[in-house]
């Protein structure tokens, strides 16, 4: 055999042996890790501060944001939405944020300065404490009104609430005004959600007053759900939403 030829070959052989080999990281199942409000017994509870009053200082500051970056855009003609999935700990603190990707880098920004400040009364499954998942959604009113015939009545599988009604029941703080007055009773919101499972325009149905029939559309403007589907695929589809206001 001809050493010049070997010679080189097992060189090349102990060299690439001894290189170190690479290493593919696999990512994280976090559905697993973080569980899904359908998963829990109870869902995370936000506890600096009050939920609503958070949520409206953060949607004030976001439509300064909007109305100065968009002020002549032709993206102000449609509504705009930014998603946020937040992963709680056992702690009751924030560990990791998945956004939207059309999320505005603008209102990532303002999202992650607000939120460092927040802590959750910890998910719990079971009689145990867990880590889970938070989705928040941020939206600006259109001043475009929409075709309410582009939206179906009736639809194969129609949308529901990720999380299940208890996770519009959750967020609704009873209006002072009503509460002082006594008003208690069913509300009726009509909710149009399209094809991502956005709710991009309320009406209300049958109200209450006091302050409630805009409570209860607020929050039904806040809540993601699971998008109405025709034939297998994703339609807008409209809803009409019962939220009942009980006092104790």
């Amino acid at each position: 055999m001809n050493i010049k030829l070997v010679l080189p070959v097992l060189l090349s052989l102990i060299f690439l042996s001894c290189k170190e080999e690479k290493q593919i990281e696999i990512i994280p199942d976090y559905d697993r890790i973080y569980l899904l409000p359908n998963q829990l017994t109870e869902t995370p509870q936000l506890l600096a501060g009050d939920d609503k009053q958070l949520l409206d200082s953060m949607l004030q500051l976001y439509g300064k944001i909007y109305d100065v970056k968009y002020a002549d855009s032709k993206w102000k003609k449609d509504k705009p939405t930014m998603e946020y999935k937040f992963m709680i700990g056992e702690t009751g603190l924030i560990e990791k944020i998945f956004m939207g990707k059309n999320n505005d880098e603008k209102i990532n920004q303002l999202v992650l300065a607000t939120i460092k400040y927040w802590k959750f009364k910890p998910a719990v499954k079971d009689g145990k404490i867990v880590k889970s998942q938070y989705p928040m959604i941020l939206w600006f009113e259109s001043d475009k009104p929409i075709n309410e015939d582009e939206y179906l009545p009736i639809v194969e599988n129609m949308p529901g609430p990720v999380g299940g009604m208890y996770a519009i029941q959750q967020k609704i703080t009873y209006p002072e005004i009503a509460k002082r007055a006594g008003i208690q009773g069913k509300v009726l919101i009509q909710a149009f959600i399209d094809e991502n499972g956005n709710v991009v325009y309320t009406k209300v149905v049958k109200g209450l007053g006091g302050g409630i029939d805009e409570m209860a559309s607020d929050v039904i403007k806040i809540t993601k759900f699971n998008p109405g589907r025709q034939d297998g695929k994703p339609v807008k589809v409209q809803v009409t939403i019962p939220i009942v206001f009980k006092l104790q």
